[in-house]
Order: C-alpha cells, then sequence, then structure tokens
C-alpha cells in the first residue's frame, strides 16, 4: 500500500481515471507517431485523510 507523502495515512489506491463524460480510461504510452504503444494505465491513490491525489501507472498485466 501507499503511504501518503502528506500525513503518512495509508492511502486507498486502484482509482481509475477517465477522461471528460467519456468512459474511456486515460493510459500512459511512448510517443511513437500515430499509433502509440500503451505502457500502462494512469491510476491514482487517494489519501482519506488529507485528500492528497498520487498518480501511478498500473503496468499491463499487473
Amino acid at each position: 500500500m501507499r503511504k501518503c507523502i502528506r500525513c503518512e495515512t495509508e492511502m486507498n489506491d486502484g482509482y481509475a481515471l477517465f477522461e471528460g463524460s467519456s468512459r474511456w480510461r486515460i493510459f500512459a504510452a511512448e510517443d511513437k507517431g500515430l499509433f502509440p504503444r500503451e505502457t500502462g494505465r494512469l491510476s491514482c491513490a487517494v489519501c482519506p485523510v488529507c485528500g492528497y491525489v498520487e498518480l501511478y501507472v498500473k503496468k499491463k498485466g499487473s
């Protein structure tokens, strides 16, 4: 589990990020021109105490 860097509370992780009102998830990719190669999904962890949000890339297959 991730620990909040501000208040050292255990963070809730595994939250998904969505672009606007669509149901398409945001992903991290190598910049390879027209067809980027996806390296993982952009996810976030949220601190239940202070509200700090941390972004991380969840690799494919993990």
